[in-house]
């Protein structure tokens, strides 16, 4: 499988508040297991953003991809829906 490299970035605003939603490709790094050498996926993260500062240790979402199309609809999925996302998380 050809894995492209991807890196979207976006802003959104849930009730004055901001998110940092990120979609990245990475390497799985499993040295122990000898069949995960050279293993990528796609990962979609959504990080609160406060004082200008996105608060990286508390991811708000997660979810991986092993496509690079999946991932960019995911990504496009996650801002078109970020209100529920993050009231989901809330609950």
């Amino acid at each position: 499988m050809n894995f492209h490299d991807l890196e979207l970035k976006h802003i959104a605003t849930v009730n004055n508040k901001r998110y940092f939603i990120s979609t990245i490709k990475m390497h799985v790094r499993h040295a122990w297991l000898n069949q995960h050498e050279n293993v990528y996926v796609y990962e979609t993260m959504v990080f609160k953003k406060e004082d200008n500062k996105i608060l990286y240790h508390e991811p708000v979402y997660t979810k991986r991809y092993i496509a690079y199309d999946e991932a960019i609809e995911g990504h496009q999925y996650t801002i078109e829906n970020i209100e529920k996302i993050i009231q989901k998380a809330q609950s």
